[in-house]
């Protein structure tokens, strides 16, 4: 694994963290955002390494991941059919 994805991860993370003293997050909902991140984040390495699509790994990419979870990769994968991103 490349390691700017492995600091892309810790960037959203931080952010994330950040998001609870700015949106006053109780430690549930901020344990929800954590794990949907890594979670959105393996399955979108996963869909990369297969090579069909190309699903590009910033911080937007990882906050939508993070707030949707795996909706939100669904909805990654369908803006790069439809080549918005």
């Amino acid at each position: 694994m490349d390691t700017h994805l492995l600091y892309i991860l810790a960037i959203a993370l931080i952010v994330i963290c950040l998001a609870k003293f700015v949106f006053h997050l109780n430690g549930k909902k901020l344990v929800a955002l954590i794990v949907n991140a890594i979670i959105g984040f393996v399955v979108i390495w996963v869909i990369n390494w297969t090579g069909l699509i190309h699903i590009p790994l910033n911080i937007i990419t990882s906050l939508v991941v993070g707030i949707f979870g795996l909706p939100g990769v669904v909805l990654l994968v369908l803006l790069v059919l439809l080549k918005v991103i």
